[in-house]
């Protein structure tokens, strides 16, 4: 087995997946009637990563083999889809969503700080639980679960970030002190992992007998990841490339507030001039 086969071979073409982000797609483009320009762009890019990520060759390396190639799919799920869909979304459709008023509870009770990163920290900390980790390995319907609620938490955590209604975002200065947060949470969950014994996630302990065993020899033999490594690896996955991927929206919101300080003081450059008068 080479590397070209491994991926090759590492594609499994779920329908359900297919077919929702197919429809995913479809009701966007509906919602914004049928436009095409860079919203549509950054959307589809979201849809499509989303997909390439769920049936792709991390999704199947991480369903049984390494604990490295599912964190990273974790990652990827919570901190580079969701911004993606937000960055895609004109604000008509979503001004229209929340002139119903059970919606707009709803956002405003979820895009309070202390509640959004509540959700989506505690999200990924309570899934990489041994517990429930494990538990999503064995049966399909926790899987799916699994990932839908990284997909849903990452969205509320970057709604009030992304969303294209700016008054609804959160200020340059509350919001690089709650990516920061959120950031640092995770990282310290990946240090944990990283350093952490082998044994908390037992599937990815298996020998190279039984199914998959051309597979397992290819990783111990030629990628040299033992238990120990796989492990520790997708430890550091978590506190440096999920640290990076919060890195971009930090700076972004940080960028924010170089035209505030310019608003401001334009105005009271003005209010100086009038009272000279």
């Amino acid at each position: 087995m080479t590397n070209g086969q491994l991926f090759a071979e590492a594609w499994d073409f779920q329908p359900a997946v297919i077919f929702g982000a197919v429809a995913l797609f479809l009701a966007y483009l509906w919602a914004v009637g049928f436009r095409m320009n860079r919203k549509t762009a950054l959307f589809g890019s979201g849809v499509l990563l989303m997909v390439l990520i769920l049936i792709g060759p991390l999704d199947f390396l991480g369903d049984s083999y390494l604990f490295s190639a599912h964190m990273l799919e974790h990652i990827l799920l919570y901190t580079a889809v969701p911004p993606l869909l937000l960055l895609g979304l004109p604000p008509e459709p979503v001004e229209s969503l929340l002139s119903i008023e059970i919606a707009a509870k709803v956002e405003r009770f979820l895009s309070r700080p202390t509640i959004a990163c509540l959700v989506a920290v505690g999200t990924m900390w309570l899934w990489h639980l041994p517990v429930l980790f494990n538990a999503a390995l064995q049966n399909d319907g926790i899987h799916a679960l699994e990932h839908l609620s990284f997909l849903i938490s990452g969205t509320i955590f970057f709604w009030p970030i992304f969303t294209p209604l700016q008054s609804h975002r959160f200020s340059p200065v509350v919001g690089a002190v709650y990516i920061f947060i959120a950031m640092s949470a995770n990282m310290i969950l990946g240090i944990l992992l990283t350093f952490a014994p082998p044994g908390y996630y037992p599937t990815y302990m298996r020998s190279s007998d039984g199914t998959g065993a051309g597979i397992f020899r290819f990783i111990r033999t030629v990628w040299k990841l033992d238990p120990q490594s796989d492990l520790n690896l997708g430890g550091s996955f978590m506190w440096m490339i999920c640290g990076l991927l919060y890195f971009a929206p930090l700076l972004a919101v940080i960028s924010r507030l170089y035209p505030e300080t310019e608003k401001r003081e334009t105005a009271e450059k003005g209010t100086g001039d009038a009272k000279s008068e």
